[in-house]
């Protein structure tokens, strides 16, 4: 059994010390070069089956530069065998389409039974890679995977998979199927030792190249930047006061005592509560007495 794990390594940002608006005030030094979460929980996932099943192989797929190199090779040592990549031009402006057809022409060549990866990106958070593998390979697709087992010898998944607000669905489908695992979802357990570590390094990446020539983009993306928020101004407490009521300023945010009255007891006396409320704030307008309106009315 060979099961293939899509891995996408994002560029996670986890600050913005930059001054440039057109690197979205990014420095170079804010960007983190990770595996996706989805994907390493796509990679657990795949795990889990195989130590069920007692057999499979479990070929690692990447496309685009090898940005996050040695997070690939943690994921060899954590219990993968293989490393694919995809390689393509680092400058091409690659959409969701453009991604899942070359996905697709790899997938081709490695006949897998299984193929999982994760549900939505951090960065891009559009989930649409695993549907489109599924229609480009004319597969079933099953989305939120959370648990797999492997029945009539391996040919057939039973599959739980979240199906909205707690529910748990239960689908049965024959193998080869495309599974998407959520961030989280799939835990791995493994701590690679030093031999696991040696022996990733020893893996060779093998490299697959498509033409892109041919693929339209199929989504058009105008991108709108927003202004950087302004800080907030918080002045400093008057030195005039003592130890006490500065920091109970700090805490705070101002000395001034907030006033308001809490309703209670029935809804009749809650609203005649808010009522005497907007009245006594002249949010009411008085109203006229049936003798002023009979004499407006008659005049």
């Amino acid at each position: 059994m060979k099961i293939v794990v899509c891995i996408k390594q994002v560029l996670h940002t986890y600050a913005r010390t930059g001054m440039d608006l057109q690197d979205r005030y990014v420095a170079p030094e804010d960007r983190v070069r990770m595996i996706d979460p989805a994907s390493e929980s796509a990679l657990g996932l795949a795990l889990k089956i195989r130590e069920l099943a007692g057999e499979g192989n479990i070929c690692l797929l990447t496309l685009g530069p090898l940005t996050a190199g040695e997070e690939l090779r943690r994921c060899l040592a954590l219990g993968a065998d293989q490393l694919y990549q995809v390689d393509v031009d680092g400058g091409a402006e690659l959409d969701s389409r453009s991604k899942s057809v070359l996905l697709s022409r790899a997938l081709g060549h490695l006949d897998a039974d299984l193929i999982i990866c994760g549900r939505e990106s951090i960065d891009t958070a559009n989930g649409q890679i695993g549907p489109r593998l599924a229609g480009h390979l004319g597969l079933p697709c099953v989305a939120s995977v959370r648990d797999v087992r492997l029945v009539d010898g391996c040919r057939t998944a039973e599959v739980r998979a979240g199906a909205g607000r707690g529910r748990v669905a239960v689908v049965s489908c024959r193998l080869p199927v495309v599974l998407t695992v959520e961030a989280g979802s799939a835990a791995i357990e493994h701590i690679p030792s030093v031999d696991d570590w040696r022996r990733s390094r020893q893996v060779p990446v093998q490299r697959m190249f498509f033409d892109t020539a041919g693929i339209a983009t199929g989504v058009l993306r105008e991108e709108i930047i927003a202004p950087r928020p302004r800080p907030k101004i918080v002045p400093a407490p008057d030195c005039g006061l003592d130890a006490f009521a500065r920091i109970d300023l700090l805490l705070t945010g101002s000395n001034v005592e907030k006033k308001g009255e809490m309703l209670v007891g029935d809804i009749e006396r809650q609203v005649d509560g808010i009522i005497a409320f907007l009245d006594a704030h002249g949010f009411l307008e008085p109203l006229q007495s049936a003798a002023g309106r009979e004499g407006v009315s008659g005049g």
